[in-house]
């Protein structure tokens, strides 16, 4: 469904093809808005990403195996040692989807509740082994992450600035979950590395 939006500052259109859309970035004046009731919100901050090359890009449509796709937003985050791009894709069917690239290293990853309790970030370090949905991981990644640009259509609400701490647990086949801690919530992603020799351009 696509909803014809005006920019509240620069007055552009700036169209949601999203229902679920929370937030747009104007690609004229680089406005962070927020969509909230079909009324088109401010947020105050302005949002310009650099160019780096990239596998997916914005306005095309991609494969990964039976899945077809095309890219409808992403985030930058820096991790202190350098950044990675969280692609928000949409599939053919409908169901949105997170890729995360980061030089050269690519996972799939999709939003996962579970009725057992998480453990705590301050609870884990490199290396540690932990039992979670099932599976035992190991604890490979566990940094803060700040959010320092943004791009296109999002399902959530974030700004420029904000910081998040996070730990990537990794299990067999390639098996991903990643933790992400923000204030007193926490939320947790399931996922896949992939070869990224199986993500073409459709």
């Amino acid at each position: 469904m696509v909803t014809a939006l005006n920019c509240p500052v620069c007055g552009a259109q700036a169209p949601s093809r999203l229902q679920y859309a929370k937030l747009i970035v104007c690609e004229h004046c680089q406005t962070s808005l927020f969509l909230e009731d079909d009324v088109v919100k401010n947020i105050g901050e302005k949002s310009a990403l650099t160019e780096v090359p990239s596998i997916l890009e914005m306005g095309r449509r991609f494969q990964y195996r039976t899945w077809t796709f095309e890219p409808y937003g992403r985030i930058r985050f820096d991790y202190g040692d350098g950044f990675w791009d969280e692609w928000w894709v949409v599939l053919d069917n409908g169901n949105g989807r997170w890729i995360s690239i980061d030089e050269g290293e690519i996972a799939i990853e999709s939003p996962l509740e579970l009725q057992a309790p998480l453990p705590g970030y301050d609870s884990l370090t490199i290396g540690q082994e932990i039992s979670l949905d099932g599976q035992t991981l190991r604890v490979t990644e566990r940094n803060a992450a700040t959010c320092v640009g943004l791009q296109g259509e999002l399902p959530e609400v974030i700004s420029p600035g904000e910081t998040h701490h996070y730990v990537h647990l990794s299990g067999p086949k390639g098996l991903l979950l990643t933790l992400e801690f923000h204030d007193d919530t926490h939320s947790l992603y399931k996922g896949l590395w992939i070869d990224p020799f199986d993500l073409t351009a459709a």
